[in-house]
Parts: C-alpha cells; sequence; structure tokens
C-alpha cells in the first residue's frame, strides 16, 4: 500500500514578474467594492432611466414621487485669500428614496438645490 504525500502547494505570489497582473486584480477588486455604492445611472421601477445631472422635475416625471424624502440645510463655506474659511451662506441638500422593485435595491437619490448629483444604492438594510 503506498502513502501519499500530504504536500500543499503554496499560495501563489505577487513576483516582480507577475506585479502587473496582481496590480490589475487589485484594481479590479477596488474598483468593483466602488461601483456597488454609487451610480450614475438607475432604472426606476417605471423602467425609465434617471441619472446625475437631472432636474428633480424630471426625476419625478420619470420614477414618481419617492417613497420618502428628507432635506437639510449645509453650510456653504469658502476660502479666504489668507487661508481661512469661513461660512458664506447654505444650500439645501435633500435625499429622495426610492423603492425599486422586486430583487433590486432601494435607491437614494440626493439633490442639491434641484440638481441630482449622486445616487446610492442601499445593499444592506
Amino acid at each position: 500500500m503506498a502513502t501519499r504525500s500530504k504536500h500543499r502547494r503554496p499560495a501563489p505570489r505577487c513576483s516582480p514578474y507577475s506585479a502587473g497582473r496582481c496590480l490589475a486584480l487589485a484594481a479590479a477588486a477596488v474598483a468593483t467594492t466602488f461601483v456597488a455604492t454609487a451610480e450614475d445611472v438607475i432604472r426606476c421601477r417605471s423602467n425609465r432611466l434617471v441619472n446625475v445631472g437631472m432636474i428633480a422635475a424630471e426625476v419625478i416625471a420619470r420614477c414618481g414621487e419617492p417613497k420618502s424624502r428628507s432635506a437639510e440645510d449645509v453650510p456653504v463655506r469658502a476660502r479666504t485669500p489668507n487661508g481661512n474659511v469661513v461660512v458664506t451662506g447654505s444650500a439645501r441638500v435633500e435625499s429622495w428614496t426610492y423603492a425599486r422593485g422586486q430583487g433590486q435595491f432601494d435607491a437614494v437619490l440626493t439633490f442639491d438645490g434641484d440638481k441630482l448629483v449622486r445616487i446610492d444604492l442601499l445593499t444592506g438594510q
């Protein structure tokens, strides 16, 4: 009866000769992580597309009313010539949450004034 050797293959490592491949894999992993959190375009439950840069009225026309809204006034800051930061006013920022349908993550649309500036997917509820 022959006995088998229980040697394991060592885990692959990044060598100077394969550094480009390892760098590409690491970059792909990081890019995938960011794609899952912020989007430039989403599809509403109505099957219409909404993208960053649209105004609030266009979003409502395509997706209807959101399931929830929240708003806050945030300070607008500017740097003076001597390097100090001063508050010069405030801006209204609204977040709208849309349910996108079966099997789809809810989306949070952030508006600065009347313009859609960010789309996030709620992946962990």
